[in-house]
């Protein structure tokens, strides 16, 4: 009888291509006690690793494969992805700028790129990239619809206006162009944009494409005025929101319980004492508080640079493994290092801001690990904070609470008593802003709030709406605009929807939270 060859990586393979993380692993590490320097099974492995939330050690895996075998554009790409999945996102663009040139011919590894450079804040850079990508493939939805997001961000809306229509046209189907297109733009501002929708929506739709064209809906249904059928669109969009996030209010309460129980019994502890070469300020609380406002305001300091939306704090707490027990002085000393090597990996300046709004969770580990750094809380009326994230499309993970309203709201009472109790715990460290009284009243509040951080005033402070500093986020358009009253009240409009369960959120009061 002939001898059959049996592919000893053919079921880890094909467990790894269904995503099978915890099934596969176990089966690419028995490979490597065979084979150590196997550069497929190191790959898989480390792509396993990544998958179960092992970043750490993923990204040494992938490292080692990439050292076998230098020329694989894949594992290359992988590497990169790991290491953006880390927050290092430096050498993340290093590798797929690496892969673009292994492989010229592909687009992927540009959007990759670029998905890295808005992260980093480089969008002039990505935007001449995205140029002669636009030129290079000009058939390519994706391209032009990237393309559109950075001309955005960068404030060229008439350029960005034929990308998007070009995206919609090389691709209807793409329901991630329709819901960003309405995150920066009017529906009216694009011919056949609802025609071309609701075509969409006839259509059978999975969960996720169900839920971007909804929350398109809603956005041209706005527009006209018609806030009854927009809700009902809304509760669509949310309801697939949430059936897909995955969100459990009971973990999530768990969590809080243990960050107040692990910082009660925390003691002081000293990290080393080094030289930072920059001082972090987290600008922080639930999102849609006016973090980004708070942000620009401050970046128009010179001693301010803008870091925008950084995921850096949370995934290094998790990886390193820093929940539940008290931190010791040599963790707190290695978190700090490893959060600041990737604060300052795209430049240098006095203070860089971090404004990832769920860091209020670790505010006790900020204290522990980073004693010069400032917190700023920034908060608003409820009713409009928790209106402002029902209605919003969050395409991140880990906010699954936002688009159901008694997770919503039991997620407000327990951010509310998590504050009550930092602010128990660490007297004098959290500097509080509240939105409303910033808006009403910024020839005095933003002062104060410049005084608090220890910073010299500077008169542009006052006028962030003449910032040069590029925005990256969902309110981009608001920041722009002379600081104003208006979104306060925007929940309004759906009172005889929405007011039923808004009614059950606190009035507003000018505290801490």
């Amino acid at each position: 009888m002939a001898k059959v060859d049996v592919d000893p990586l053919a079921l880890p393979r094909s467990l790894l291509a269904r995503k099978q993380w915890q099934s596969a692993l176990p089966l690419f590490a028995a490979h490597l006690k065979i084979e150590p320097d196997h550069a497929e099974a190191l790959n898989g492995l480390g792509r396993c690793l990544i998958g179960v939330g092992d970043i750490a050690s993923g990204v040494a895996t992938l490292a080692e494969a990439v050292k076998l075998a230098p020329e694989n554009v894949s594992y290359v790409a992988d590497l990169g992805e790991a290491f953006e999945a880390s927050g290092q996102h430096v050498p993340a663009l290093e590798c797929f700028d690496i892969a673009q040139k292994f492989a010229p011919a592909e687009p992927t590894y540009v959007l990759c790129s670029a998905r890295v450079l808005y992260v980093l804040g480089q969008l002039e850079l990505g935007v001449q990239l995205l140029e002669v990508s636009a030129e290079a493939w000009p058939e390519n939805a994706d391209v032009a619809g990237c393309y559109a997001v950075f001309l955005e961000a960068v404030g060229r809306p008439k350029e960005a206006l034929v990308q998007w229509t070009k995206a919609l046209e090389l691709s209807p189907e793409n329901s991630a162009t329709y819901a960003n297109f309405v995150a920066f733009r009017r529906p009216s501002e694009m011919d056949d944009f609802e025609k071309r929708l609701d075509a969409r929506l006839k259509q059978k739709n999975s969960k996720t494409d169900e839920m971007r064209f909804r929350f398109a809906k809603v956005a041209v249904l706005e527009e006209r005025g018609e806030y009854e059928g927009a809700y009902r669109s809304l509760q669509i969009a949310n309801r697939r929101f949430f059936e897909t996030s995955g969100f459990d209010i009971t973990q999530e309460e768990r969590l809080f319980e243990g960050l107040k129980q692990q910082f009660s019994q925390q003691s002081d502890v000293t990290p080393n004492a080094k030289a930072r070469s920059a001082t972090p300020i987290f600008i922080l609380g639930l999102p849609r508080s006016g973090s980004s406002l708070t942000e620009t305001i401050l970046g128009c300091h010179s001693e301010v640079s803008q870091g925008g939306e950084l995921d850096y704090l949370a995934p290094l707490v998790k990886q390193m493994g820093l929940l539940q027990a008290p931190l010791t002085a040599k963790q707190a000393d290695a978190l700090g290092d490893a959060y600041m090597s990737r604060l300052t990996q795209s430049g240098e300046a006095h203070y860089v801001t971090d404004k990832m709004p769920l860091n209020f969770r670790l505010i006790g580990h900020i204290v522990t690990a980073l004693p010069q750094a400032r917190i700023v809380h920034v908060y608003r009326d409820p009713k409009a904070c928790c209106w402002s994230n029902f209605r919003h499309f969050f395409a991140g993970d880990g906010l699954g609470f936002t688009a159901d309203a008694e997770s919503l709201i039991r997620y407000f009472e327990m951010y509310q008593d998590l504050m009550a109790f930092w602010h128990e715990r660490f007297p004098g460290r959290i500097i509080d802003v509240d939105y409303e009284a910033l808006v009403q009243d910024p020839d005095t509040q933003i002062p104060t709030l410049i005084q608090a951080l220890g910073l010299e005033w500077q008169g542009a402070c006052l006028s962030p709406q003449d910032s040069d500093n590029v925005m990256r986020t969902a309110s981009q358009d608001q920041v722009r605009k002379k600081i104003y009253q208006g979104s306060a009240n925007g929940w309004r409009r759906y009172e005889a929807q929405a007011g039923g369960w808004l009614s059950r959120l606190p009035d507003h009061r000018s505290t801490g939270g």
